[in-house]
């Protein structure tokens, strides 16, 4: 992606460039979409709880700061993900990291948890897309204030006067 757009970029280039068949592509991937998923999760996954120096589930504070330290060691990524319109396939990296850390005690506690993964994945997706796009005029304290502040909900009036 850093010569060619992903939306350019053929299965046939890729097995040529990698030296492997189209059956063997076939054998580990589905799509080119799977080889960018499976490299987000090998080489620049986002794990809650190594990222945020924590055990089991962060603080928001924790998250907070740890997300962002992650945006912007990750920003070349980022930024081709953004460019390529395939920011998308952050979130369910996300999202599985989420589910990872996370330990349900029944069928209730995991639909909840996957709901709560899946609106922090789409979340944190969404805020380090805007990041990327705008990292020159938004500081990483700002950023970091920004996490906190929306996902604790001071971000939005309690009331109107």
């Amino acid at each position: 992606m850093h010569e060619k757009e992903y939306s350019k970029i053929s299965i046939s280039e890729i097995c040529q460039r990698s030296g492997i068949s189209r059956q063997t592509f076939y054998t580990l991937f589905e799509s080119k979409e799977n080889i960018v998923i499976f490299i987000l999760a090998k080489s620049h996954d986002f794990k809650p709880d190594k990222d945020c120096e924590c055990q089991g589930p962060p603080t928001l504070a924790q998250l907070a700061e740890g997300f962002t330290k992650y945006i912007l060691s990750k920003k070349e990524i980022l930024e081709l993900l953004v460019k390529n319109n395939i920011i998308y396939m952050m979130m369910w990296s996300l999202y599985k990291s989420f589910t990872e850390c996370n330990d349900p005690k029944d069928e209730y506690d995991e639909i909840i948890s996957n709901m709560t993964a899946d609106f922090i994945a789409a979340g944190l997706t969404t805020i380090a897309k805007h990041y990327v796009m705008n990292s020159d005029k938004i500081s990483e304290e700002q950023l970091k204030q920004l996490i906190y502040d929306l996902f604790n909900g001071s971000y939005f009036p309690t009331e109107r006067k």
